[in-house]
């Protein structure tokens, strides 16, 4: 006994002295631990906050996965300036899941209240939010925020952001490259002022800075709702406002994108869909496992069709098609609704998620709505299954005033691991909520 006790003594002190056996040990450790095992020695110290430890750290990251849905619906009240702001947390796995919003640090900000807080974009985890609308601009907030740590940062305001015109915002995180995020800012202004700048914030400078780059917006056009990342860039689709009667659907056959972290703009084809904003259709346009995809739902749709960019960014093929009779069969409510021409083969639906699992060996599937419900839908045997009742006790007339695609809709991914890598390496993020 007493060798094995030697043996055991001089194993540890072979571990504790050999720098690269820690790090392979530390290396499996649950992040969240890796905080409290700093305070061991001031070597473990040094080799958890090094920039080596934290760059394997960041490469041993397990692939990405969509395990949820954040989906928000605002009920407006132009007259009154006020609206009814509902989150619903939509698990796409494990129905029991709890929305990590439940005890989120939002309810405990001092500016929050639950009407006043938009959800505009995920990426890779992080939700990028604003101020409600009805808020005066130069009063609106800016956040970034983890569901996963519950950690928020409430970014400075940029005087230069604010002015007569509109703003377009997108959030640009990627932890398998950095630690830290930006967020784009697009700012369009009317003619008499020049300069529809670019800015960027920087968590790792905690400033906003101007970009050198400009874009002057055409009279009529718009872009979707918030932009989609992907390969360092944020993708934004041009659309057309249809009270522009008189400029053409040609002047829209680009979309444009911008790279971040080099500040360069550009321009991607536009996919074979309708160029124009219309009540009769409406749009999806995101990203899932390293591709782009984008559909329109024209309320008179029989089935749908699913595009991909091309990986050299040349155009867009055909990736998946969806019948959807054998769902309406199921779902009669889909052929109830006040935007159909009531032919037994109209259906309404909305496609709110494209969600593709190959990288996880498992079949993707699209989230679509139909009035009250999501559904799943298996994409590779066309099984699909109701996974979100919103709660409505519907009759005719509920159904009827069901507004389709009038949602702002966000993965959540998870492991999200950006706020405890910070931490490890000893970079809390900035913030100044």
């Amino acid at each position: 006994m007493k060798k094995l006790k030697t043996w055991s003594s001089s194993s540890q002190e072979i571990v504790l002295n050999e720098d690269g056996l820690l790090t392979l040990i530390l290396l499996r450790v649950p992040f969240t631990q890796l905080i409290v095992l700093k305070s061991v020695s001031q070597q473990w110290l040094s080799l958890i906050t090094s920039p080596y430890f934290t760059q394997l750290l960041r490469n041993s990251l397990p692939p990405l996965r969509a395990s949820a849905l954040f989906i928000q619906r605002i009920f407006h009240r132009p007259l009154s300036r006020t609206a009814r702001n509902e989150v619903s947390f939509i698990p796409l796995d494990n129905p029991n899941a709890i929305s990590p919003f439940r005890n989120s640090t939002f309810a405990a900000h001092e500016l929050y209240t639950p009407q006043h807080i938009l959800i505009k974009q995920s990426c890779n985890g992080l939700l990028l939010c604003t101020s409600s609308r009805f808020i005066i601009f130069e009063d609106r907030n800016c956040y970034v925020y983890n569901p996963s740590t519950n950690h928020l940062d409430t970014l400075p305001k940029q005087p230069l952001l604010y002015g007569i015109g509109g703003m377009y915002i997108g959030l640009a995180f990627d932890p398998s490259k950095s630690l830290h995020y930006k967020v784009l800012a697009y700012v369009t202004t009317d003619n008499s002022t020049p300069g529809n700048n670019f800015h960027i914030y920087s968590s790792e400078t905690g400033t906003w800075k101007a970009s050198i780059q400009s874009f002057h917006r055409p009279l009529g056009l718009s872009f979707n709702k918030s932009g989609v990342y992907l390969n360092g860039c944020l993708h934004w689709l041009s659309i057309l406002w249809d009270s522009h009667k008189d400029t053409p659907d040609s002047s829209v056959s680009d979309c444009w994108y911008f790279n971040v972290d080099e500040e360069r703009f550009g321009t991607f084809p536009r996919p074979p869909i309708g160029a124009r904003r219309t009540s009769m259709r409406s749009f999806y346009f995101g990203e899932s496992e390293g591709h782009l995809h984008v559909t329109e739902v024209c309320q008179y749709a029989t089935s749908l069709s699913m595009y991909e960019m091309k990986s050299d960014y040349s155009g867009w093929f055909v990736k998946y098609r969806i019948d959807l009779a054998p769902i309406a069969k199921v779902f009669p409510e889909m052929t109830k609704h006040r935007s159909l021409f009531y032919d037994k083969t109209d259906y309404a639906v909305a496609v709110l998620s494209l969600v593709r699992r190959e990288n996880f060996r498992e079949d993707s599937f699209l989230v679509l709505e139909i009035p009250g419900k999501a559904i799943r839908y298996n994409l590779v045997d066309g099984s699909f299954k109701l996974i979100w009742d919103f709660g409505v006790t519907w009759n005719l007339k509920k159904i009827d005033h069901w507004v389709l695609g009038d949602f702002q809709v966000c993965p959540y991914v998870e492991p999200v691991l950006s706020a405890e890598l910070q931490h490890a390496a000893g970079r809390g993020a900035r913030s100044s909520a």
